[in-house]
């Protein structure tokens, strides 16, 4: 159902890294005009992927990208940072306790939209629960708010703007606990103990003598794992 895995592994899951970044243009691009850069080969890429964040991503039966969200520390660059720092009065969101989420995407696939989103965030919230991680902050459209809520882990809204070009937004944060998890696997008709939430490690493989040659584009140099508590 997941796979969990840093942006520096992608390139182990070709065709779901290439389903991932195409389904982040559709919406993020397309759907909701966004502007953002697309590769030559149509994925939505953005610097924040060569930071080599953890990936959550939920697959359908047959391994297709279904849902997925980017995790980032606090302690580094972010997009509510970066971009959104208006919406926090300027206060600086930075903590080892505190991760940042962002591109999440959720295939609408009629009533299983909610339950999906509702499998993602569980997700996250575990991963969250086993790196000891406290809270969850992100920049959302105000009408996502309501998914969140819907999904059983409410946000709680920190700061909103509204703008000309990006409408209503607001910075939310989520605490992560073992109470939101349980209302969560609820909702999303889970049974935690039998979902295998292991974060990818990449191989020990001898020394290449050629060039890899993967399907998306690779981080600009090796750095430290976001999460290296994790197993």
């Amino acid at each position: 159902m997941f796979t969990l895995v840093y942006g520096n592994d992608l390139f182990d899951f070709p065709r779901l890294a290439n389903e991932m970044f195409n389904d982040r243009r559709v919406q993020f691009k397309e759907d909701l005009g966004w502007d953002l850069d697309i590769d030559p080969e149509g994925r939505e890429i953005d610097h924040y992927d060569l930071m080599n964040p953890l990936y959550v991503i939920l697959k359908n039966d047959h391994g297709r990208h279904l849902a997925s969200g980017r995790l980032l520390p606090t302690t580094g660059p972010t997009m509510i940072a970066d971009h959104f720092s208006d919406l926090t009065d300027d206060v600086a969101i930075e903590s080892s306790l505190i991760w940042e989420v962002t591109r999440v995407f959720v295939a609408e696939r009629g009533k299983d939209s909610v339950r999906n989103a509702a499998r993602l965030m569980w997700g996250g919230a575990q991963i969250g629960l086993r790196a000891g991680v406290e809270f969850y902050v992100s920049v959302t459209p105000k009408y996502m708010t309501r998914v969140f809520a819907a999904c059983g882990w409410p946000a709680e809204i920190i700061g909103e703007k509204v703008t000309e070009k990006d409408g209503h937004l607001c910075a939310c944060l989520w605490e992560i606990n073992e109470k939101n998890c349980d209302a969560l696997a609820r909702k999303a008709k889970i049974d935690a103990g039998s979902i295998d939430l292991r974060v990818h490690r990449k191989p020990i493989r001898a020394p290449q003598t050629k060039a890899l040659n993967p399907a998306f584009l690779p981080p600009v140099a090796p750095t430290t794992p976001v999460a290296s508590k994790i197993c």
